[in-house]
């Protein structure tokens, strides 16, 4: 249906009738057993004894981040898994009586089953995505109700090199259930609802178990001058006879003025479900971007006989973009750089897991706009409703995914994965953030992605998102609009590229650089994957985001990863993989302020490091400065150093420079001449104090059982200064109604949750949980030679009345870093670096080098390697012509499931030649190793000579367009081995 709109201009609409009491809080006054018990699903258990919590909460929050990590990507595997129960008694509110009563789950992680009064509801399997119950036809009217969760977080793992599960209950076996993608913690970990409806009513987004598709808002056509705006409304009428309403949607500005209003009737009869839709014209429409996320509402209520009866608020974003593969990514228009991170939707945090409230979601999302970023990719599963409302008024353009660990799946399993993907798109359509609907991780069958497409089409036909896979076959890409690359690959040239994973190091916060102690660099017992600095880390992301993204046809992308994370670290005397800008309690590294002066929309200058080195050694050494400043010159106690020397367009290097105590200043130019920016850094004296600062949400610490405070503790000067380079043990008391929770140390094992902690860099910061008790508390920090420090806090009453909290929890509104204003540039003179042969294509790569090159024209005497001095001798004659890849000897120890990927052009036989001294890799166990001396018809030897080592040949056939991944040169085995080398041979040159 269409009507003709009704704009009522300089009129505020008040709050809807109903709005308030639709959507309860549902978190509290849980009662929880971390233990398989039997009979407690039913109405009568006695749970008395059990403990008391409240949602968000996870019961992995006390043994994680807690061991380190394996050099497998395998991620950390000791947590506590298995069944686990919550109860909780509640009486129905007087506004329920006579109404629709629902139950909204945010997510259950892994495996959750519901019952109430005793009656088996259903259950929900993927983990990450909401799912809700009807309770009203087992509800009591009068007394008390319970209602149960049983919650199994059991899990699979790798373990050298297998896939192993441990003891699991029930549920799908799925690939994202793992520590290598995601910590497996456990628990009602996101927030629950209780929705209070009238019977004629508007749906739930909850597709799951309901299978309701609620509001749908959209922008068919969307200008600077106008925009049309399209609703569709699900009703459903629960009355036992048939019910005429009047459908009345306002379009309300941000101060609430409505601007549009759509009319429309209906009439249902009992039990019937109908879709209302209707259109309307906004002139000259506010629109959503970036540089300025502007939202608007669409105010939905329902009326039946002059009475409201259901009220409905949807977000609305009013934008247009275009992805192109010649000019990048357009938004509104003009030419944009996509720049930001993927994150784990799990979004951890050191002593708390992943149940935290959604401020922390939105404080650490704040943090990627106060770095200039301006998009969010998901990994790989779907952001949580919190953090998708954040996006929304940050400005965070945003890659939405269902569910996914990498490569597809069969059976129920893959069931469990496409209905969550279904379910995602039902639930998020109306975010404007999301632009991109991910299907995977990887590139899917023909059947299944033709099914995940057909969801973003019956699901959200006008919202005019792209539909992408990471790492596409020919098979998803021909169902894609745009690709998904990893590491600056881009396989599919006629298709728009974002980047999903660039910049995959790993560094952690603690190591400044080679000069600094206490260790003056990264020293550890043994050798790792990357025992980068914090100054080599912060480099390089200046180096991988302009040699990867640089091209001005790159759409840009997702920097790996924002915060540090407990899945798939590389280096084992970590408990994080540490490759994001910020550590796990979100404290920022060096890298997060060079990603600010690479990124940011205003004039930036920032010189890694600090000016607080010993005063009984000599120091010197280069000083790297980031700036998007033409000039950047560096001045010492005064004394001009010159200008430093510009290398990727951002990178500012100041050789040989000689620390004096003092001060150090850098100062940036536009081409001109002209100051745009300064930065001045001091020598620290001695630490003779601590200094805590706490952290709460906007209302507050409150006691409602989940509310986290956090405090910063500092170690400063006579003059109140941070002391860099300051490491040292400090402890704590903690007085009050409050859990303590702690912070941790990445380079030691179980040091979360204790009341002592060591300072790194001359901060640390830790959390405590709040209780049901409202009340004052006080935390005091100490440490050996400084003097102590304590703050107070009032944790405030939550009013929680039979069970049923009085409003859903506040999310905060101001936003810290004003108003966003991005520079429309190109990076002159920056080429897209692209490897190809002549058959292998789409090459990415995602090692510790910049780059691999793609040889062509296979024969004796030339280099397998790029790194040393070895060479094909005596190369099989059928392979001569063929393309090569020139791997790196060095990383023949290197870990990782996604070394290499690209596809081939022709039909044909891809070799791996792999040192036989090493036991093979499960990935290459999928080839066919040539004892035999033969791959289908063509004859080969079976090893490959090289002047000084013996590699083993193994061979798969390949049709055209095939993709194919390779991971690592071994899983078990010595260290004195040599790398694979990788050469596909097509038919055509086999036939000759």
């Amino acid at each position: 249906m269409s009507v003709d709109a009704v704009v009522l201009k300089g009129v505020t609409s008040g709050e809807g009738a109903g709005l308030a009491q639709r959507r309860l809080s549902f978190n509290q006054d849980w009662r929880f057993l971390q233990a398989d018990v039997e009979g407690a699903e039913s109405e009568d258990f006695d749970d008395k004894s059990w403990e008391l919590v409240s949602a968000p909460h996870t019961y992995n929050d006390v043994d994680t981040f807690a061991h380190f990590q394996s050099r497998n990507h395998s991620g950390e595997r000791e947590q506590w898994s298995g069944r686990t129960w919550y109860r909780k008694t509640f009486r129905l509110p007087e506004s329920a009586r006579d109404k629709k009563v629902f139950v909204e789950f945010e997510a259950v992680r892994q495996l959750a089953e519901v019952f109430l009064n005793g009656v088996f509801l259903g259950k929900c399997e993927n983990g990450f995505l909401p799912f809700g119950f009807d309770l009203s036809p087992h509800l009591k009217v009068e007394g008390e109700n319970v209602l149960v969760v049983m919650c199994d977080n059991s899990f699979v793992s790798d373990e050298e090199g297998e896939i192993k599960w441990s003891s699991y209950e029930g549920g799908a076996r799925v690939s994202w259930n793992n520590p290598h993608w995601h910590p497996a913690h456990g628990g009602i970990y996101r927030n629950v609802y209780l929705h209070v409806m009238d019977k004629l009513h508007v749906t739930l987004p909850l597709y799951n178990n309901l299978e309701t598709v609620g509001t749908y808002v959209y922008t068919p056509e969307v200008s600077p001058d106008h925009a049309l705006v399209g609703v569709e409304i699900e009703l459903r009428n629960e009355y036992e006879d048939s019910r005429k309403c009047e459908v009345r949607t306002e379009i309300l500005d941000a101060a609430g003025f409505c601007v549009l209003e759509l009319l429309e009737n209906a009439q249902l009869s009992s039990g019937e479900t109908v879709v209302v839709s209707s259109e309307g014209r906004i002139e000259n429409p506010n629109l959503w971007d970036p540089e300025r996320p502007y939202l608007y509402r669409a105010r939905t209520r329902v009326f039946v006989d002059g009475r409201v009866v259901d009220t409905v608020d949807t977000p609305l974003g009013i934008r247009f973009w275009e992805f192109t593969a010649d000019r990048g990514f357009l938004m509104n228009g003009r030419s944009m750089k996509l720049q930001g991170w993927g994150q784990k939707s799990t979004n951890e945090w050191a002593g708390l897991g992943n149940a935290f409230p959604d401020w922390m979601h939105f404080y650490t999302m704040n943090q990627m706009r106060e770095a200039g970023g301006n998009m969010v990719r998901w990994g790989h599963t779907a952001g949580s409703p919190g953090q998708l409302e954040s996006s929304d008024r940050l400005g965070l353009i945003t890659i939405q995914p269902g569910v996914d660990g990498e490569g597809d799946l069969e059976g129920h399993s893959w069931d469990v994965r496409a209905q969550a993907f279904r379910d995602a798109v039902v639930y998020f359509r109306n975010h404007p953030s999301i632009l991109v609907w991910e299907g995977g991780n990887q590139a899917v069958s023909l059947p299944h992605v033709k099914q995940l497409r057909s969801y973003c089409d019956r699901f959200d036909p006008h919202g005019k998102r792209a539909y992408a896979h990471r790492r596409p076959s020919k098979v998803t890409i021909d169902y894609s609009d745009i690709e998904i690359g990893t590491q600056g690959g881009h396989k599919f040239r006629d298709k728009p590229v974002v980047e999903g994973e660039y910049n995959r190091e790993e560094c952690p916060r603690r190591v400044w650089d080679d000069y600094s102690p206490p260790d003056f660099g990264y020293k550890v017992p043994r050798k790792q994957e990357y025992e980068l600095t914090s100054e080599s880390f912060a480099v390089n992301q200046v180096v991988e985001f302009v040699r990867r993204l640089g091209a001005s046809n790159h759409c840009g992308g997702a920097n790996w990863i924002f915060s540090d994370s407990t899945s798939g670290g590389r280096n084992d005397c970590e408990v994080t993989r540490a490759s994001g800008v910020v550590d796990a309690v979100r404290l920022p590294k060096e890298a997060f302020y060079a990603c600010r002066a690479l990124f940011h929309w205003e004039p930036q200058v920032h010189l890694i490091g600090h000016w607080t080195y010993p005063l009984d050694r000599v120091t010197e050494k280069p000083l790297y400065v980031v700036s998007n400043c033409s000039e950047v010159e560096l001045f010492v106690n005064g004394e001009s150093r010159g200008f430093g020397k510009m290398s990727y367009k951002y990178l500012f290097t100041f050789d040989s420079i000689r620390w004096e105590a003092g001060e150090v200043e850098v100062v940036a130019y536009d081409g001109e001449g002209n100051e745009q920016a300064r930065q001045r850094k001091e020598t620290v004296a001695t630490a003779v104090a601590l200094r805590v600062t706490p952290i709460v949400g906007p209302e507050g610490f409150m006691a409602d059982g989940s509310d986290v405070a956090l405090f910063d503790v500092e170690a400063v000067d006579s003059e109140g200064r941070r002391h860099p380079t300051f490491q040292q043990r400090v402890e704590f008391d903690l007085a009050g109604p409050a859990v303590w929770r702690g912070g941790y140390n990445s380079g030691k094992e179980h040091s979360t949750n204790h009341l002592y902690l060591d300072l790194e860099c001359g901060i640390n910061r830790v959390a405590v949980r709040s209780t049901r008790e409202a009340g004052r508390i006080e935390l005091t920090a100490r440490g050996s030679g400084l003097e102590p420090a304590s703050v107070v806090l009032e944790a405030g009453q939550v009013g929680v009345e039979s069970g049923v909290g009085v409003s859903p929890s506040a999310m905060p509104y101001d936003l810290s870093s004003g108003e966003l204003k991005l520079v429309d540039e190109e990076m002159d003179g920056v080429s897209f670096e692209q490897s190809e042969g002549n058959y292998i294509k789409g090459f990415s790569y995602s090692g510790t080098r910049l780059s691999l090159p793609v040889m062509s024209n296979a024969e004796d005497g030339l280099q397998p390697y790029v790194d040393c001095d070895d060479y094909f001798e005596e190369i099989p004659e059928f392979m001569r012509g063929a393309d090569y890849i020139q791997t790196s000897d060095g990383e023949k120890l290197y870990e990782a499931v996604d070394l290499m990927d690209f596809s081939v052009s022709e039909r044909g036989t891809l070799y791996i030649a792999h040192d036989d001294r090493l036991s093979t890799p499960g990935w290459l166990k999928a080839y066919e190793k040539l004892d035999t001396g033969f791959v289908g018809r063509m004859q080969a030897r079976p090893a490959l000579e090289l002047n000084d080592a013996r590699l083993v040949l193994y061979g798969r056939k390949l049709e055209k367009n095939e993709s194919v991944t390779l991971g690592s040169n071994r899983e078990v085995g010595p260290d004195e081995c040599r790398m694979y080398s990788v050469i596909f041979v097509p038919e055509t040159v086999s036939d000759v």
